[in-house]
């Protein structure tokens, strides 16, 4: 059996070594003749996987360790019968840690107040669902919204009343262009002056849903009517709008799901939907690779959940970091900005989520959110 596979999936080799011959390449740049004798296709969202990559291959099963399809042509892959399977949720606690990460340095940076604010989520798929229930135990009253799914448990609102409400605004929707709801510059020229005054924006989901043009207008021609602005994730990547990036608080490349596990656990589920596809046992799971951490977590005694969680992150995810790399990298000259963004996402560091730190926790009253939030904890 022959397998193609980007070379910057992590630990293709570990998982997918013992299923047949295994060729990586650049998955960028991967090529209808790097793929036409391939047995099995593993991508992740850089790779637009349709017709023009697929046409007269031998590929029969595509295993992409990402959470969307927006990447994927699905019709004209389940046309010529070609399984598909995707990895959603793999990084679901990476990005919602990515996001408090961001508001714990922003309330510090900004001096923004942070607690009990009203949280609005666009999008409540896997990650907009587990960060409205995260921020229900940390004190946030959460409002959503999803044209396509309920969740009895939060309050959905439309489109409107979500931006004019809420003092923070994240975004977590797939990036589609067709059907009643599109997502495609979701937030733009026409309903980016309906934010509330001093709200902060994020967006952790798809570069496209916010119209990057539009945005850098609004901020340029109103630079105090939002608190701050934090991106992830930006249209044109890997070229993004360096403008847009010089005027918000907090810019990354495309890393808020890059957690250690949740890279891993990408592979991991392709890993298993492949034996399966394949019929055959598992030989590996996550656990066998992922590395102990020594270091220990002191809780911070604070006087909130809100400021006791934030201090934690700080200490496991210093999001600076991140956005400090970023900004360098855009001082480069034009040509290289591209293959630097790829380059800090291929090297990225290995960030762990709550689950690998052991905290110590005296009060017995936390035990049970910090348990909810992640944590291992060691009373």
């Amino acid at each position: 059996m022959y397998i193609v596979a980007d070379e910057n999936m992590a630990l293709v080799q570990a998982f997918f070594g013992h299923l047949g011959q295994l060729q990586c390449y650049a998955g960028r740049q991967l090529s209808a003749e790097q793929v036409k004798m391939a047995d099995i296709l593993l991508v992740r969202s850089v790779t637009p996987v349709n017709k023009q990559l697929l046409a007269g291959s031998a590929v029969r099963f595509v295993g992409s360790a990402t959470i969307g399809f927006d990447h994927i042509d699905q019709t004209w892959l389940a046309q010529q019968g070609i399984m598909v399977r995707t990895a959603p949720a793999c990084n679901a606690q990476s990005v919602v840690e990515y996001v408090f990460s961001s508001l714990a340095y922003l309330s510090q940076k900004q001096a923004i107040n942070i607690e009990n604010k009203v949280l609005g989520i666009i999008g409540l798929g896997n990650v907009g669902s587990l960060l409205a229930h995260f921020a229900q135990i940390l004190g946030f009253k959460v409002i959503g919204y999803d044209p396509f799914v309920t969740r009895e448990t939060i309050e959905q609102v439309d489109l409107p009343t979500l931006l004019s409400s809420a003092d923070i605004v994240s975004l977590h929707t797939p990036l589609t262009t067709t059907g009643l709801y599109p997502t495609y510059h979701l937030l733009g020229k026409d309903n980016l002056s309906l934010l509330k005054r001093g709200a902060v924006l994020l967006n952790s989901g798809r570069g496209a849903v916010i119209d990057n043009g539009a945005l850098l207008t609004f901020l340029q021609q109103q630079p105090q009517h939002l608190a701050a602005v934090g991106l992830d994730v930006w249209e044109h990547e890997p070229l993004v709008n360096t403008e847009l990036a010089q005027v918000i608080a907090l810019a990354t490349p495309h890393i808020a799901g890059y957690s250690l596990e949740g890279k891993w656990r990408g592979t991991e589920m392709i890993y298993q939907a492949l034996c399966h596809f394949l019929q055959i046992p598992t030989q590996h799971q996550l656990a066998d690779f992922l590395p102990k951490l020594t270091h220990k977590l002191i809780w911070p005694n604070l006087d909130s959940l809100w400021a006791n969680y934030a201090a934690l992150l700080r200490q496991t995810y210093p999001i600076e970091h991140d956005n400090q790399a970023f900004r360098q990298s855009l001082l480069l000259p034009t040509a290289e900005r591209g293959l630097a963004f790829d380059t800090l996402r291929k090297h990225y560091w290995s960030r762990r989520e709550s689950s690998a730190y052991d905290l110590y926790l005296t009060p017995s009253s936390w035990v049970e959110p910090m348990t909810q939030l992640g944590f291992k904890i060691i009373v």
